[in-house]
């Protein structure tokens, strides 16, 4: 029995349960009401002893007690106990179970049930010392842990959530059901076999203890691998049960027959359908367990009788409802071959024999959701969009531009960049989730970025067996690539369509290893190329660096990737040769070219990579004596720049001082790199170096561009060239990195598969973000994360056709829940591409206006502070100083302006040339911003071309002039720097 005071077994139990989860000493010290000093405490002693049970102390035994014995003989008569005896508020446990509802572990709770160990050390008297006491009390508990277990077998943290009946839960049931049986003395691994039975029909023999439902659940008993719904569900009490009725009148709102003009109240302006998708949105953004939903459910019952549905059926149906397609792949654990859906008995590989329920139970398992489904549903919304890409005569743009993909173009067919990059969990676990992920090329830009499609998923520890993880993905290429599949259109016409993958992005580690070729740390470890690489001292130890070779380099090219993987096969060379390991997995992929396939993706080499890079170099204070070094000083000054600067909503994150430059991302670096540092360094970085930086940053704005020329591509290859071959000399060759060399490769990309951002990780970069917000739990946290990602996607579409109509403070907080974008209300629209937001007011123009409209119609206008043509947002300067975002200046036809305000008029004798057949036009009424005299020049004598032509000074006018959207051509950064001002034209930045 406890020690006067002291913690109780069970809270013990959970605070290690939340440090298994992630969780920190002071959210658990909050959560559980105990000092951090104490949750330390019990951190350690459970890492060093592996329990949290009292342990004997040292010195003498306590004299016998009769009281206590009798107390003792009592305890061991009934296991269970109560509240009282275990040292605990009788409340206590279901405050634990909330606690560990919200941190994943609510399995865990069971923990106060158990008899405690102590009290059977304590009970018998003990003639060794405290050393061998405890020696034999740490291996009494490792052996009772382990019962049931695998002894060669490391139990993933994941395996827990599988089974309803394991180990511990089947010893905690048998505890707390059956009080008279815990003293039996029968072989327990007999009675935990029994309490882990599964019927063949998916039922388990006794009901679940614990409140939340298994989200895998409707896996474990899947028929060939497709997800089947248990018949039925577990309960743990009366407050989490579902006391679903037969008819719920709400369960079918989302019907097309459903009258959604239906208001929750007399007088109020909420549908009942916008009200129930906005509480989905809810329930998705902050993860509600099933106890919270529940009561909120209940809550909102109270407040307003009837207007939403009073069991969670309804939310179960809409956001657990997984495709019923999606698929458990299962893998050895020994050698981590490939096994399928179905396992079989025995391994072909290892002969390792094999259960598909211990393979679910030790998580060796990923999840698959198969292509043709979700290219069905894309295509069948968006076949109508399939290659509307803005394309301009013998200029490169997107992907359908390249020199690759029109030479593979093949018709009735869709092609798929895709890509398999790792996402840590958090920055010390070692966790990470791996995904597969798709986009359609044939797609415009946007609709790419907002369409992207989940394959694969794996989670777990270290990496999976590549060889293993592309086998579905492989297997089911082929099937498409050859037989295709079949879709019907919104008209009901049902087409044929053919797919191949064709692009792979992903960073220089996983590209390697996916490539088979040695790493960019090793011999020939280019990808792209044959170099070498040279080995030179940098600090204290070596770095393998790629200078630019005077006499070139020769590209590599399948068909001898493909003879150097069979050479080292046959041969058996260990070290492979010229950087070629073996056959890659992906060899096997129909259509897909091992070499070109691949794309030096600038995210990684160069937002990533080469910038901090460079910039690391100017602070570091290890080079204090070296020309480029910045002292101190100019790095105040840089700081105190950057948090004066007003960005456009293109660039999402605002600026954050360079001092803090270790915690910035990629989309960070990249506004740095394109649009700050060519102002903010102009007159802190030295002449020479500020020259050799903008070699890099003006390459670059050409190949994010929306459009470039050959021409403008042969000057940003030069531009490269020359920015890799100066960095010897400038810097040092031990700084000549891979990132550099990568450079190199980038003009031949764009060449290929179109400019940098047609195909770039950004693309992905919200969804990997998406997917690691969806994790709150380390058990089954595959399907979680699976369910999330599907019911996310499905309340976006639902809202684009629930909230067509809703007003505009609806379908801000569904924006803002689900982070899908702009909605507005279909009367704001004034043509396809142009629609305004938020609330206009009338007025009549003034005289000022009329002289830059030329017109003498004074009727009133509506003016609005916002408005969006062509996904690019504009407002007006006020605005803008309001919400210190400045999105109010554009180039238009005529030159840079600055928006002063926007009025919505009827058409006017001058805009009958607008070939919109809407009686209304958008006008914006513009300050001009007219250009220096003296202008940013930097000459380069090799590329004959001012470098900095990108960069424009202005300066602002009173003269006033009239655009509509005809005459916009781009949208600008504006930045002032010591009393002048500099516009930049906005690249690419992928941000939809």
């Amino acid at each position: 029995m406890p020690r006067g005071s002291e913690i109780p077994e069970g809270i013990r139990s959970t605070a290690v349960d939340l440090h298994k989860a992630g969780k920190g000493y002071k959210f658990i010290s909050k959560t559980l009401e105990i000092p951090p000093s104490t949750v330390r405490s019990i951190i350690v002693k459970w890492k060093r002893f592996n329990t949290v049970a009292t342990l004997p102390r040292s010195g003498r035994p306590t004299k016998g007690n009769p009281r206590r014995k009798r107390r003792e003989k009592l305890d061991e008569a009934d296991p269970a106990g109560s509240a009282s005896d275990k040292g605990g508020d009788p409340d206590k446990p279901k405050l634990i179970s909330k606690v560990l509802g919200a941190a994943g572990n609510a399995d865990s709770i069971s923990s106060d049930s158990k008899p405690s160990k102590e009290d059977r050390v304590s009970s018998r008297p003990s003639l060794l010392s405290a050393d061998k006491e405890m020696r034999d009390f740490n291996s009494s508990c490792e052996e009772g842990d382990n019962t049931g277990q695998s002894g060669s077998d490391e139990e993933d943290p994941m395996s827990s959530f599988l089974f309803a009946r394991s180990t511990g839960e089947a010893e905690d049931h048998e505890r707390v059901d059956h009080p008279g049986r815990a003293c039996d003395g029968g072989d327990p691994d007999e009675s935990q076999k029994d309490l882990s039975i599964v019927d063949d029909d998916g039922d388990d023999t006794e009901p679940s203890d614990t409140d939340e439902e298994d989200p895998l659940a409707n896996y474990l008993f899947a028929r060939g691998g497709t997800v089947e719904t248990p018949h039925r569900e577990k309960h743990k009490n009366s407050a989490s049960c579902d006391d679903t009725p037969e008819d719920d009148p709400v369960e079918q709102i989302f019907d097309p027959n459903f009258d959604g003009e239906k208001k929750i109240y007399a007088g109020s302006s909420v549908s009942v359908r916008s009200l129930l998708l906005l509480l989905l949105a809810f329930i998705l953004k902050h993860d509600l367990s099933k106890a919270a939903t529940k009561d909120l459910l209940a809550l909102l019952n109270l407040v307003v009788p009837g207007c939403i549905p009073s069991s969670l059926q309804f939310i179960k149906r809409h956001l657990t409802d997984i495709d019923k397609k999606t698929e458990i792949h299962l893998y050895c654990p020994r050698c981590e071959n490939y096994l399928g859906v179905e396992p079989g008995t025995e391994c072909g590989v290892c002969q390792q024999r094999l259960s598909k329920k211990s393979l679910l139970e030790k998580a060796n398992y990923f999840l698959v959701m198969p292509l043709e489904n979700q290219l069905r549903k894309v295509l069948k919304r968006l076949h109508s969009k399939l290659g509307n890409h803005l394309t301009r005569d013998d200029y490169i743009s997107d992907v359908n531009t390249g020199g690759e993909y029109k030479h593979e173009e093949q018709e009735g067919s869709i092609t798929l960049t895709f890509t398999c990059d790792s996402s840590p969990l958090l920055n010390s676990s070692k966790f990470s989730v791996w995904p597969i992920l798709c986009t359609i090329n044939e797609l415009p830009y946007v609709e790419r970025c907002k369409n992207v499609l989940l394959h694969t998923l794996w989670f777990g520890k270290g990496k999976p067996l590549l060889q293993c993880f592309f086998t579905p993905f492989i297997n089911e290429l082929h099937k498409l690539s050859h037989e295709g599949f079949t879709w019907e259109d919104e008209s009901g016409l049902e087409l044929n369509t053919r797919v191949t993958a064709k692009i792979c992005v992903c960073d220089s580690v996983v590209r390697s290893a996916v490539q088979n070729f040695q790493p960019f740390s090793s011999e020939f470890g280019c990808g792209f190329c044959y170099h070498k690489g040279e080995l030179v001292q940098k600090g204290r130890g070596y770095t393998r660096v790629y200078p630019v070779q005077v006499d070139g380099c020769d590209l590599r090219h399948m068909a001898e990737t493909e003879q150097l993987a069979s050479l080292v096969i046959e041969n058996g060379y260990p070290q492979g040769q010229m950087g070629v390991k073996g056959h890659s997995p992906l060899l096997l992929l129909p259509s897909f070219d091992i070499v070109k396939g691949f794309i030096p993706d600038y995210m990684h080499c160069v937002c990533l990579g080469v910038v901090p890079e460079f910039v690391n170099l100017w602070l570091d204070p290890l080079y204090g004596r070296k020309r480029f070094h910045l002292p101190p000083q100019s790095l105040k000054d840089l700081d105190k720049a950057l948090c004066a600067i007003q960005p456009p909503d293109e660039i999402r994150q605002r600026p954050q001082r360079l001092s803090e430059r270790m915690h910035w991302e990629a989309s960070e670096w990249r506004a740095f790199a394109l649009l700050y540092s060519p102002v903010i360094l102009r007159k802190v970085l030295p002449k020479l170096y500020y020259k050799h930086w903008m070699l890099l940053i003006s390459s670059l704005h050409i190949f994010l561009s929306q459009f470039a020329s050959q021409e403008e591509i042969s000057c940003a290859e030069l531009c490269l060239v020359q920015f890799v071959s100066q960095v010897p000399s400038l810097y040092g060759l031990e700084h000549c990195s891979f990132n550099c060399h990568l450079l190199t490769h980038l003009t031949d990309c764009a060449r290929n598969w179109g400019l940098l951002w047609a195909n770039s990780a950004f693309v992905f970069q919200g969804v990997h973000s998406r997917l690691l917000q969806m994790y709150s739990r380390t058990q089954s946290a595959s399907s979680h994360i699976f369910k999330q990602f599907v019911s996310y996607d499905e309340i976006i579409r639902k809202g684009s056709d629930v909230l067509k109509d809703a007003s505009a403070e609806i379908t801000d907080l569904f924006s803002s829940m689900t982070s899908c974008g702009i909605l507005t209300k279909s009367s704001n629209y004034i043509r396809e591409d142009v629609f305004t937001v938020g609330c206009g007011s009338q007025r009549s123009l003034t005289v000022r206006e009329l002289t830059a409209l030329r017109s003498k119609d004074t009727r009133p206008v509506t003016e609005y502070t916002r408005f969006v043509y062509r996904d690019m947002l504009v407002t007006t300067l006020d605005y803008s100083v309001s919400c210190r975002r400045n999105n109010s200046v554009i180039e238009t036809t005529s030159g840079f302006v600055l928006v002063e305000s926007v009025v919505v008029v009827e058409k006017f004798r001058s805009f009958e040339r607008s070939s919109s057949g809407s009686c209304r036009e958008l006008v914006a009424f513009c300050r001009k911003l007219l250009p220096s005299n003296s202008q940013p020049t930097i000459q380069n004598s090799q590329i004959n071309r001012n470098i900095a032509e990108f960069l424009v000074r202005v300066r602002s006018s009173e003269e006033l002039c009239a655009v509509t959207c005809q005459d916009i051509i781009a949208k600008c950064f504006v930045m002032e720097q010591n009393g002048r001002l500099y516009v930049t034209r906005i690249p690419m930045l992928n941000t939809f």
